[in-house]
């Protein structure tokens, strides 16, 4: 099996919680993107846009991911834009198995709207605009998602059939990823 597994996928998907059932199920160490920053920079991923905007906080998420991507035995949760910047995706899916979490535009709306923290792209927003925001970005987004090794569907995925994959994953090389794709 890939000794990385990382998670792709909107703000809200769920590849945070998720990486941690995965890590736990494969005794692997779990990796946030977003985390990883702030405790590296020591400033909120919110306050990285605000002071520097989104340009510098997406360099620091490229460079983090790169060096991420060096450890082995881990999960990586990345961030929303994290696989759509530079060559990015190129380099998880050379790197890693990866997996889509894939959502419906309304899902991701309502969970958003939902969150316990505010997300820096729909902080100050009201629920019109991020209806508006979260369908134009994740049209722009997805096909870089759905690049992924596996993509599964955030709303109601089956944990066995991601497991299945990752260990599917032990008898696939690189190259032959796409033979255990699913939509």
């Amino acid at each position: 099996m890939s000794k990385r597994i990382v998670l792709v996928g909107f703000s809200g998907a769920g590849k945070s919680t998720l990486a941690k059932i995965i890590a736990k199920h494969f005794n692997f160490s779990v990796r946030d993107t977003d985390k990883i920053l702030e405790e590296k920079y020591k400033i909120s991923v919110f306050d990285i846009f605000n002071k520097y905007g989104e340009s510098v906080f997406r360099e620091l998420e490229y460079n983090n991911l790169k060096e991420m991507l060096q450890q082995e035995n881990v999960v990586i949760a990345t961030g929303g834009g994290t696989p759509c910047i530079f060559d990015a995706m190129k380099l998880i899916n050379d790197s890693a198995f990866s997996i889509y979490i894939k959502m419906s535009a309304k899902s991701l709306v309502h969970r958003l709207l939902h969150a316990k923290v505010a997300r820096p792209l729909t902080k100050n927003k009201t629920e019109e605009d991020i209806q508006v925001y979260v369908t134009e970005l994740l049209a722009l987004r997805e096909p870089v998602y759905s690049q992924a090794h596996l993509t599964v569907k955030g709303e109601n995925f089956k944990f066995s059939d991601i497991i299945s994959s990752c260990i599917a994953d032990t008898f696939f090389s690189k190259e032959n990823h796409s033979a255990i794709r699913q939509g």
